[in-house]
């Protein structure tokens, strides 16, 4: 299995990829310029400097914290633990619904109210904690997202068309280190998550091929689907399956 690159080396790769150096970067996070010059030299960033660096680099500060191995804060973790809970329907109705009702869609889901959360949110069983490597970022920046093995299972092969067709069982294995996370399953993902596939790639020093067949056009409306489901809690998610069922004509 492929291992994890450092997040000072990660940050760097990112920089270079927004053609961002240190000055422009502290100053647009509002990070102290030392401070994040020690985090590119190997210091383990704080969560402040996590959640300011987020915006600046187009990503989730909670995927911020997996990137750099620390624990999610509460606040930023899924709002319900329920372990019923499913966003796969709405998902699977975001594929087929008409492409103008993917935005009413999105535009429901967020009008549902912020629940105060209690604790922490978010998946927490034994079985799913992974030793180090890199298919366990994989699998926790997909837990972040409050998607289990089954639902993670179905997402991949939603956005990638049909093409990454794993059982739950395997997914699991990925997070293990057990199945290897080919270049194909690492787009894969990285459609789930609406994270750039380099981006995703350079956490495990992998470099994509060029010939990758592409994602399915609406990947990017299911990973915005997914992000935005995370802070829905059971009922206000059945809530937004029944609206997804319409909005897809069924």
């Amino acid at each position: 299995m492929t291992g994890v690159l450092e997040f000072g080396a990660l940050l760097a790769n990112l920089m270079d990829r927004r053609v961002l150096d240190s000055a422009a970067l502290s100053a647009a996070a509002g990070a102290d310029p030392t401070e994040l010059r020690a985090v590119l030299d190997g210091r383990v960033p704080t969560g402040q400097l996590l959640r300011g660096l987020a915006p600046v680099l187009g990503l989730h500060a909670a995927d911020l914290f997996v990137l750099s191995r620390q624990p999610v804060p509460d606040d930023l973790t899924p709002v319900t633990r329920n372990p019923h809970w499913s966003v796969s329907p709405v998902v699977h109705n975001t594929m087929v619904m008409p492409a103008e009702n993917r935005r009413p869609l999105l535009d429901a889901i967020r009008a549902q109210p912020l629940v105060r959360r209690e604790g922490r949110g978010g998946i927490d069983r034994p079985h799913h904690r992974y030793e180090p490597g890199f298919g366990a970022v994989l699998l926790e920046l997909a837990h972040s997202r409050n998607l289990r093995w089954t639902c993670t299972a179905k997402a991949l092969y939603a956005v990638t068309d049909g093409r990454v067709y794993r059982a739950a069982s395997t997914i699991g294995g990925v997070g293990r280190g057990a199945v290897e996370a080919t270049p194909e399953l690492v787009a894969g993902f990285a459609g789930v998550l609406g994270i750039p596939a380099p981006d995703l790639a350079a956490v495990g020093g992998m470099r994509l091929p060029d010939d990758l067949p592409p994602l399915h056009s609406r990947a990017a409306d299911v990973a915005a689907v997914i992000w935005e489901a995370r802070r829905l809690t059971t009922a206000q998610l059945e809530e937004v399956d029944l609206t997804s069922h319409h909005l897809a004509g069924r």
